[in-house]
């Protein structure tokens, strides 16, 4: 009578052996794709926003070049200029590794991927084309960012219900080894295994949430090292997963350069704020930057003590920033600042103290530069005194900034509305 229940336990034994060794190796198995799964999908998502990144700087400058073509009285000099600008943005796209994403049949198509080289000054007319086909592609790509973040996210959730799931077999399996092995462990490891399966069918959306779901429902008053190391454990996975997501985040929102505000970033707040102005009455004043001559700075030094006046520059527009204020890289060597609930005055002062600053910061090579000294142009304007909407908002900044370097750079010029042209203030 006493060699069944021995025979029993003996079963059962082997049986939650079985089961937690499989478990333990469908976990590693499962974390092993899943990591190279994740990586694969985060390089996607890398060179998918360097490309957004380069269609977007591309975009502005193709839209300044659109700007200086209306000029009538522009000379030889310039012609050649805006051609060689022109190539250097082609240049641009000659290594992406996004170049099946660029939309086949269209000019911009066969521009972009060195089809059809021009032949002269590009007119006025296929340049506006060419735009329209980059916010398409622009839009195209935003769309597969976004949407490849989404299957990371979700992703991430599975793969946390995947080893709730695991930790929940692992338990069970160790609770019938304890049962066999020592009876006193049967209860603690029971409610466990209880638990674990009521946080997997109540998980939380939030990766945060659920390390604190499984802080409090998984804690008794006096833990069981047991139960106190797979708490941990699951608090500590959804703890990295968790730093992942913000590191994430970071790279969708930041410019790699600068590590400022990207364009989509700054504009999505700018769109914010301006209804929100609308709504509660408030006025959102907007800075562009310009810096002066950095052409020259480029061709004389080249790109990488660029990238490195690039990065000061961002550092000192960050130190100056209020908290609420939005600073981004607009694209190339152009800086936008957005100034929620701010006035005239104040975003002009900010602005000047900024353009002072600059101006006396000591740059490498910068005794060689026109005027001796790396500077910036700034034009402001603001809603709703300079503009109905946050387009034109951009667009009268944009106004303010190109006089300024017209009235000799290394200044801060204001949005004038009802003139033509707009004066310093």
């Amino acid at each position: 009578m006493k060699r069944e229940p021995d025979s029993l336990d003996k079963s059962t034994l082997r049986s939650a052996i079985v089961a937690g060794v499989a478990a333990v190796i469908l976990a590693i198995v499962g974390t092993s794709w899943f990591g190279v799964y994740q990586s694969r999908q985060l390089e996607n998502v890398g060179e998918d926003l360097a490309f957004y990144k380069d269609l977007v700087e591309c975009r502005a400058s193709l839209a300044a070049l659109d700007g200086r073509l209306g000029d009538s009285e522009r000379t030889v000099l310039q012609d050649n200029e805006i051609q060689a600008r022109l190539v250097l943005e082609r240049a641009r796209f000659a290594e992406t590794g996004r170049r099946e994403a660029i939309r086949k049949g269209g000019q911009l198509s066969a521009w972009l991927n060195g089809e059809q080289p021009y032949q002269g000054i590009v007119s006025r007319e296929s340049l506006g084309l060419m735009l329209i086909e980059l916010d398409a592609l622009v839009s195209v790509t935003s769309r597969r960012i976004s949407t490849s973040s989404g299957i990371i996210e979700t992703s991430l959730h599975y793969y946390l219900v995947f080893i709730v799931l695991l930790l929940s077999v692992i338990v069970l399996a160790g609770g019938r080894l304890l049962i066999s092995n020592y009876r006193h462990s049967l209860l603690p490891l029971n409610l466990l295994a209880q638990r674990l399966t009521q946080l997997n069918r109540n998980l939380p959306e939030s990766v945060h949430d659920t390390a604190e779901a499984a802080s409090t429902i998984l804690c008794d008053p006096y833990p069981s090292p047991e139960i106190r190391y797979v708490t941990e454990s699951v608090a500590g996975l959804c703890r990295d997963i968790e730093e992942k997501n913000k590191k994430l985040d970071e790279l969708y929102i930041r410019d790699e350069k600068t590590s400022l505000y990207n364009y989509r970033h700054f504009k999505e707040h700018l769109i914010i704020d301006v209804e929100r102005a609308k709504r509660f009455g408030d006025s959102v004043s907007l800075a562009m930057l310009d810096i002066d001559f950095f052409k020259h700075y480029n061709d004389a030094y080249g790109h990488i003590a660029g990238d490195r006046v690039l990065a000061r520059m961002a550092a000192i527009i960050r130190e100056q920033c209020r908290v609420t204020d939005i600073p981004s890289r607009f694209g190339g060597e152009e800086f936008a600042i957005l100034f929620p609930k701010t006035s005239p005055e104040m975003s002009f002062e900010i602005s000047e103290r900024l353009r002072q600053i600059i101006a006396a910061e000591p740059f490498d090579h910068e005794r060689r530069q026109p005027g001796g000294q790396l500077t910036v142009s700034i034009g402001i304007a603001t809603w709703p005194d300079d503009a109905a909407d946050w387009y034109s908002l951009i667009n009268n900044a944009d106004h303010a900034l190109y006089e300024a370097k017209e009235l000799g750079r290394n200044r801060v010029v204001a949005f004038v509305p009802n003139k033509t042209e707009p004066e310093p203030a």
